[in-house]
């Protein structure tokens, strides 16, 4: 799926030392005094790279949703097993994407943790995966 792509871009967070000038400004007064900034040397984020990742990310888990509801219906699994199914792949490939595309540097690349990346779009995937489970089956087990 991720032949010569990659999710990653080397500048997700990059350090600023120019920060706090806006508040500097705007406060008037010496930054070092104004506990709202945090000082110089802030992260910033970079959007472009986030959206990026975030897309890649939605477009794998999606076509995992597709491919695993293609092959529950296939197998004819029905009730639990098709759920069941559907739990084991979803986060087989979230694992698969931190583990291989990752390196295990979650942080890097989004601002989810552990747990909130593993979850992520289940509900989205879980609605491609009943479609096409439900489609497969009708075809192959009704018809």
């Amino acid at each position: 799926v991720f032949a010569e792509q990659h999710i990653h871009h080397p500048s997700v967070t990059m350090m600023d030392p120019m920060a706090d000038i806006s508040a500097a400004s705007s406060g008037g007064g010496n930054s070092a005094n104004n506990s709202s900034t945090g000082g110089e040397g802030k992260e910033v984020f970079n959007l472009h790279a986030f959206q990026l990742n975030t897309k890649k990310m939605d477009t794998v888990r999606s076509f995992m949703g597709i491919v695993s509801g293609c092959v529950a219906g296939v197998a004819g699994l029905t009730g639990w097993h098709g759920l069941v199914c559907f739990l084991f792949l979803h986060l087989t490939v979230s694992l698969s994407l931190i583990v291989f595309k990752m390196k295990c540097d979650i942080q890097s690349y989004t601002n989810q943790n552990f747990l909130g990346f593993l979850m992520g779009d289940i509900q989205k995937c879980g609605l491609s995966f009943m479609l096409f489970w439900t489609l497969f089956y009708g075809l192959v087990y009704l018809f």
